[in-house]
């Protein structure tokens, strides 16, 4: 395992799930203390790296929202704070089905149920090419003629 892996399993079971359990809508962590929990010596910028990380919060299903200490961000008096999302994969609503899918694949098959009522995809998007240009604004068909 990890350095790396090491703070994020730690911050998870220490800090993450005690605050979920009591409803907890943020967390605050200094990175000191988890170094020294972890009885580490000389570590401090990789305890800082991983809670910034987006793998940790994307893993243990925070967000972090700020963070506060001296400018180079590599001390043990930083410290990290992070919302604390639902749930470490948060699902997403898409029409009438659940979707645990990130980004664009969240939106695969959202009009599906669209193109069916017109015949499916290749149907609606012939009837399209059909009528396209088809419309031709009042009195520009006269000009055309002469």
């Amino acid at each position: 395992m990890t350095f790396s892996e090491q703070v994020q399993q730690f911050f998870q079971s220490n800090y993450v799930v005690p605050a979920r359990q009591r409803g907890q809508g943020t967390v605050e962590v200094k990175a000191g203390e988890i170094h020294r929990k972890l009885g580490w010596s000389r570590r401090v910028p990789v305890v800082c790296a991983a809670l910034s990380s987006q793998k940790l919060q994307r893993n243990v299903g925070v967000r972090l929202t700020g963070k506060s200490g001296p400018p180079s961000g590599q001390s043990p008096t930083v410290v990290y704070r992070f919302e604390i999302l639902s749930s470490v994969n948060e699902s997403v609503t898409v029409g009438n089905r659940q979707s645990s899918s990130k980004g664009l694949m969240a939106m695969y098959g959202i009009a599906a149920d669209l193109y069916r009522e017109v015949g499916g995809g290749e149907a609606f998007l012939r009837a399209e090419r059909e009528n396209f240009g088809s419309v031709v604004p009042d009195g520009e068909e006269e000009k055309d003629s002469q």
